[in-house]
């Protein structure tokens, strides 16, 4: 009985070992998104190596929730009349994401690249198991949306790591101290009710995205009506982007990839088109609300916001304009994306 478990526990503890050593390789690099980028390359080469370990659900939850109460503090730090004015830009900006990653799956799907549902789920902008999930429902291939979905957030933080460095040189490392500033009680029992509150309204309404927005809504008002002042440790976001890359790159099985292998050259294309059609609309985003380009593109992309955010904290750009265009897609996709997909996947049969 003990075997399997202590098997495990090693795997966990050599993975942790290797992530410290790629976080920390990648940030003497000047790398930005260093916290998430390590533990996702070490989960991919375990998981390709054969280690059968997952994060726990209830741990990835519990990470999520202190995303959305990161999200929540800077949200409700720059809310103000500006950034509600741009709030009809920002829908637009969601409205175009989603029909172009939408619209991208249903040209794949008309020239035959992939099945119609498999191409539509698999560009979708939304969380990648729902999609899958959503994809085997409507008769897609699960194994070829997953493969789609991840291989899609690697190319997406890529490339925005890759024009971070270009655009802006190396991240900023966080000096030794920064690791352990003075613990304030009351900040973060402020920021453990919330993430409480987010896990507890995921799990009784059976709707994983809540653990985000709950505690990233809630947290921005209280933030910016100066009710509540929570802060995020260092070490517990260090923690939470570990669990998210973990789970991440450990989804990326033999099985999987072998599955895919044939098609994975027009599941790089597809990828790939979806970044320059992000970027081309960041370009129009940026001429639109005066940000700089940079800014406009990590407002567009669909790689996923806790990625973003990383990433977006180590470089001089706009991050409140970021989160909340990155917010407002999230919601638009979990109102109405579903609907949409489920649409074109349906007319394509």
């Amino acid at each position: 009985m003990g075997s399997p478990w202590l098997a495990r526990m090693a795997q966990w503890l050599l993975l942790a070992v290797v992530t410290g050593g790629l976080v920390a390789g990648l940030k003497l690099a000047g790398v930005p998104a260093a916290l998430l980028l390590g533990p996702l390359l070490a989960g991919i080469g375990f998981a390709l190596g054969g280690a059968a370990i997952r994060p726990a659900k209830a741990a990835l939850l519990g990470s999520y929730t202190i995303i959305g109460c990161l999200v929540g503090v800077a949200l409700g730090q720059a809310a103000g009349p500006a950034l509600l004015a741009q709030l009809p830009v920002l829908l637009l900006m969601a409205g175009a994401s989603l029909l172009a990653s939408t619209g991208l799956g249903w040209g794949l799907a008309k020239v035959g690249w992939f099945q119609g549902p498999t191409a539509v789920w698999g560009l979708s902008p939304g969380g990648a198991a729902g999609m899958v999930a959503l994809a085997q429902e409507q008769g897609g291939d699960g194994r070829i949306v997953a493969l789609m979905q991840y291989l899609r957030i690697l190319m997406v933080t890529g490339a925005a790591i890759a024009l971070a460095h270009a655009l802006t040189g190396p991240a900023k490392a966080l000096p030794a101290a920064g690791w352990f500033p003075p613990l304030a009680p009351r900040a973060l029992a402020e920021t453990l009710g919330l993430a409480a509150l987010g896990f507890l309204a995921a799990r009784r309404l059976r709707f994983p995205a809540a653990a985000f927005l709950v505690p990233g809504l809630a947290g921005a008002a209280l933030v910016a009506t100066g009710v509540a002042r929570p802060s995020v440790p260092p070490l517990l976001a260090a923690g939470a982007y570990a669990l998210i890359g973990w789970n991440i790159g450990l989804s990326f099985t033999k099985a999987s990839v072998i599955d895919g292998a044939r098609a994975l050259p027009r599941i790089l294309l597809a990828a790939f088109a979806l970044v320059v059609l992000c970027a081309g609309l960041g370009l129009v985003v940026s001429l639109l609300c005066g940000v700089d380009w940079l800014t406009g593109y990590l407002a567009t992309t669909p790689g996923g916001i806790d990625a973003i955010l990383i990433i977006g904290a180590s470089v001089p750009v706009d991050l409140p304009f970021i989160l909340a265009a990155q917010v407002v897609r999230v919601l638009l996709v979990l109102l109405v994306g579903p609907a949409i997909a489920t649409h074109a996947a349906r007319r394509l049969g």
